[in-house]
């Protein structure tokens, strides 16, 4: 009751104030206009810094994997880093115009003039906001630095693994300098010659070996596909072929039982370690680094494999994805 007539003497005492005003004609003041959210502001740092790091490597397939792990790191920056941001510029569109639609389009308190400048501003803002205004110049910059490097990296993995696709080759500059690798005549003749008679081994320097790192990662985007050497049971899903063209039967059965471990876990940092049966100084792992869900349901996750061999560590990332109704996930090819 206290509560009631406290709230009916505050509304008497209001309206007596504007009683003089009104009776000499006079409008109520107006209140203060909303204030803008902050605009959202894209971090400028954690660009992957690698798109020459290929040439620290000697080998033809040692380049190619290095541009493999690079293009995994550029699209995780897009992945975390471009794409959050062009949604924080649509959550910010939405939430001024509705600041304008909610609080001043309707409320006539405010005066003409207050609600057109009000809206002007807005407008502004908004268009500021758009891909191509000013809010999104840094995005259009790091987007257009993201395309190319990713490009110039498909670029030396197919110089380097004579994949002979133009369309690729196109991003390299007229004076590429290969440092030694990529389509240098006796990596071709050791292709031809067929070496070993392994059934990985012949393609060790490029070819089919190579096109199952690209196939396991960036294979769909670039439209090459995976053409992977000639791979054992469960592996040939789950394993690149890099590091199960080195392994043994029962190796490569192990290392794909961590995989699907950890794609079962579903979580960044789900681990799982595997050791050879057969082979002293052989193990590996598989650990889950990134996971991101596609606007069509499909969840894919980004997967870091490990195998040691005689003290020799071999890491390639690879991304694994299970579309929506499927039970298990697949190496993206």
């Amino acid at each position: 009751m206290a509560r009631l007539l406290s709230a009916l003497l505050t509304g008497l005492f209001a309206a007596m104030l504007l009683i003089p005003a009104m009776a000499h004609g006079q409008r109520p003041p107006p209140p203060d206009l909303p204030d803008l959210p902050a605009t959202p502001q894209m971090s400028q740092t954690g660009y992957p810094e690698c798109r020459e790091d290929w040439r620290r490597y000697g080998e033809p397939y040692e380049q190619a994997a290095e541009t493999n792990r690079c293009t995994a790191a550029l699209d995780r920056y897009h992945a975390q880093v471009l794409m959050p941001f062009t949604q924080q510029l649509i959550a910010h569109q939405n939430a001024i115009r509705s600041i304008y639609e909610e609080q001043v389009q309707n409320d006539f308190r405010y005066t003409q003039e207050q609600a057109d400048g009000f809206y002007a501003r807005v407008t502004a803002e908004h268009e500021a906001s758009n891909l191509d205004g000013a809010h999104a110049a840094l995005y259009r910059e790091m987007l257009a630095r993201y395309e190319g490097d990713r490009a110039y990296q498909q670029a030396v993995f197919c110089r380097m693994t004579d994949c002979r696709d133009a369309s690729l080759l196109a991003a390299l500059p007229a004076d590429f300098d290969a440092g030694g690798g990529g389509g240098n005549g006796e990596r071709s003749a050791r292709r031809r010659d067929g070496g070993d008679g392994d059934q990985c081994g012949t393609e060790r320097a490029g070819g089919g070996l190579l096109g199952g790192i690209l196939g396991g990662v960036i294979g769909s985007r670039t439209g090459l596909g995976s053409v992977a050497g000639s791979l054992i049971g469960a592996a040939s899903g789950t394993l690149l072929a890099q590091i199960a063209c080195n392994l043994t039967e029962e190796e490569q059965e192990l290392a794909a039982e961590a995989t699907v471990e950890v794609t079962e876990q579903e979580e960044v940092g789900a681990r799982s370690e595997w050791t050879s049966p057969t082979r002293e100084g052989v193990s590996g792992s598989s650990e889950v680094t990134a996971m991101n869900s596609q606007p069509n349901g499909t969840r894919c996750l980004t997967i870091t494999d490990i195998a040691i061999i005689d003290g020799e560590e071999i890491s390639l990332e690879k991304e694994m994805c299970r579309a929506p109704g499927e039970s298990r996930y697949t190496l993206n090819a």
